[in-house]
C-alpha cells in the first residue's frame, strides 16, 4: 500500500459507525457470541487499526483455517467410505480453497461486516461478483479471488470455534448449511491445465505454450504445432495460462478430428499463421 500524506490518509478513515452492526453476523450464523470481542476481532482488517493497536483477524483466520479443513475431513471420510486418500485430498481442498471460501462470503453477505481502510476491497469484491456470473459453482482457476473474502469466512469460522470453547461439533452446526453447495466427487474439476496436459499425454500429442505475457498479457497453446487456444489476464499470469488451457481444451476435440484431415489442417495452419501475423506482428 502506497504511502500517503497525514491529511489524505486521515481523510479516507472509516470509522466504526461505518460499518453495519456485527448483531447482523449473529444472525447470519444463527449463533449469539458469548464473547463479543473474538467477534469484532474476526471482523477487524489490517487495515482497520483500532486506536491504533495490533487488532486484526489474522489470528483467527489462522485458526478457523485448521478447523476448516479438520471438519471437512471428518465429513468427506465418513461421507465417501469407498474414496482413497488421493480423491479425498482433492476433494478437500476444492471445498476449502480461496474461491470456494471467497463465494460463501460474497453469497452471505459476510463481507459486509468487514472493519477495514483499503478503497480497493470494494472494487476486488465487486469484480468477484461479476466474475462468478458466468462460473455458477466454481472457475477453476480462471478469475481473480479477493483474498480478504476467504479469510473473513476462515477467521469467524476460527471465532465460533474459540468462544464455543472448542467444540468442532458446534462449529459444523453453524457452518454446515453456509458452506453449501458442497463440492462433491461428480461435480470436481481439475484445473485446465492439468486437464490438458493429461488429455494430450493420453493420445500422445505434442502440447506447447507460446508465453506473450509480459508484453500483451496474454498465452498461446498449441496441439501438434496448430493454434488451440488464446487466455488473456494482464493481472496475473496463472490466470492466463488458466484461461488458454480452457480455451484449448474447447477446441481439442476439434483439432484431433481435423488432425485426420491433412488438407484441411492445412488450411487451418494457414489461417493460424496469418491470424499470428496480425496479432503479433
Amino acid at each position: 500500500m502506497e504511502e500517503k500524506d497525514g491529511a489524505t490518509e486521515s481523510s479516507c478513515q472509516t470509522t466504526e459507525s461505518s460499518f453495519p452492526s456485527l448483531e447482523g453476523v449473529e444472525e447470519i450464523l444463527g449463533y449469539t457470541f458469548k464473547n463479543k470481542k473474538l467477534l469484532e476481532e474476526a471482523y477487524s482488517h489490517g487495515s482497520f487499526q483500532k486506536e491504533k493497536s495490533e487488532f486484526s483477524y489474522e489470528r483467527l483466520e489462522f485458526m478457523g483455517d485448521s478447523v476448516l479443513s479438520l471438519l471437512i475431513t471428518k465429513e468427506q471420510f465418513f461421507l465417501y467410505s469407498d474414496l482413497q486418500p488421493g480423491p479425498l485430498t482433492r476433494l478437500r481442498s476444492a471445498n476449502v480453497d480461496k474461491e470456494k471460501l471467497a463465494r460463501v462470503a460474497l453469497n452471505h453477505g459476510l463481507h459486509r461486516f468487514l472493519r477495514h481502510n483499503n478503497p480497493k476491497i470494494h472494487h476486488q469484491i465487486h469484480e468477484f461478483g461479476e466474475a462468478v456470473k458466468e462460473y455458477p459453482l466454481h472457475s477453476n482457476g480462471q478469475i481473480e479471488v479477493p483474498k480478504v473474502l476467504a479469510d473473513v469466512v476462515e477467521s469467524t469460522i476460527g471465532a465460533v470455534f474459540v468462544d464455543c470453547n472448542c467444540s468442532v461439533d458446534t462449529v459444523w452446526e453453524v457452518f454446515k448449511d453456509l458452506l453449501e453447495p458442497m463440492i462433491v466427487p461428480e461435480t470436481l474439476k481439475i484445473h485446465p491445465v492439468t486437464e490438458l496436459n493429461e488429455r494430450c499425454q493420453k493420445r500422445g500429442l505434442k502440447l506447447e505454450f507460446k508465453d506473450s505475457w509480459q508484453i500483451r498479457g496474454g498465452i498461446d497453446f498449441y496441439i501438434e504445432g496448430y493454434f488451440a487456444g488464446r487466455g488473456e489476464y494482464p493481472l496475473r499470469k496463472d490466470i492466463a495460462l488458466n484461461r488458454a488451457a480452457k480455451a484449448a481444451l474447447n477446441n481439442i476435440d476439434k483439432i484431433l478430428k481435423n488432425l485426420e484431415n491433412p488438407t484441411l489442417m492445412m488450411k487451418l495452419r494457414t489461417r493460424c499463421r496469418a491470424a499470428l501475423k496480425y496479432m503479433y506482428g
